[in-house]
């Protein structure tokens, strides 16, 4: 069971308020929830913009992609990925990330 964050419901300011305050809509989910940060291998700084891939390794070595998102300005990643794609024959979730302007990066 995890937890994930939705949308940010604001309520109007009263008077005396000066600024806008939000509350996080929280979602509660039976999928597997994949977090990291997306970093140079050399330098080790957050790559934005990377598109981060899934896929499901199954008995003779094939690959079948599952779900794929891309990192945030700071190098961040969130996928949300239903269990019942992962067929029972999978041996291994494999994680990759690529960036069009750096030649290797870290997941």
């Amino acid at each position: 069971m995890a937890w994930v964050s939705g949308a940010i419901e604001f309520e109007k300011p009263s008077e005396n308020q000066r600024h806008f305050e939000g509350n996080i809509v929280l979602k509660k989910v039976d999928d597997l929830v994949l977090h990291g940060v997306v970093m140079e291998t050399e330098g080790k700084k957050p790559v934005p913009g990377a598109l981060v891939m899934v896929y499901a390794r199954i008995n003779g070595g094939k690959e079948e992609p599952l779900c794929h998102t891309f990192s945030t300005s700071d190098g961040y990643y969130l996928l949300q990925l239903d269990k019942n794609r992962i067929s029972e024959d999978t041996t291994a979730i494999i994680v990759r990330a690529s960036a069009n302007d750096y030649s290797s990066v870290t997941v």
